[in-house]
């Protein structure tokens, strides 16, 4: 994200994270989909991507699967990866169980900073499996 753009909400953040989640894994999201990962209703979910798309974060046509612009992808790309990070530093270095040190990442993404995160990323043990 570059530091003249506004930061999304934490609720488009989610949405734009649970989107990137699924288009790696089908290539492309549908608005069921995205519903039953967020646990909110089909409607709650049309609202938030046709906002994205106003935004340029999504194309998106009712009835058509949801797919990422250039924009969102790297938007998408950066809240998975600082969730990632952070899940791994509640885990690895806080010692917080898998279920909890999710949860807290999930908070403490849409707070921090990318340059916060990275600095949290510089104290995790280094992976032998990378």
């Amino acid at each position: 994200m570059k530091h003249h753009e506004t930061r999304l909400s934490r609720s488009a953040e989610d949405y734009l994270e649970c989107i990137g989640h699924i288009c790696r894994e089908n290539g492309v999201a549908r608005v069921n989909d995205i519903a039953q990962r967020l646990h909110v209703k089909k409607p709650s979910v049309t609202v938030a991507v046709r906002r994205l798309a106003e935004l340029g974060y999504v194309s998106y046509q009712q009835y058509s699967p949801i797919e990422l612009t250039p924009r969102g992808h790297q938007y998408a790309n950066r809240v998975i990866q600082a969730h990632s990070i952070l899940r791994r530093f509640m885990k690895e270095v806080a010692g917080l169980s898998s279920e909890r040190a999710n949860e807290t990442a999930c908070l403490i993404e849409h707070i921090l900073t990318p340059e916060e995160i990275h600095k949290l990323s510089e104290r995790l043990p280094a992976r032998g499996d990378i």
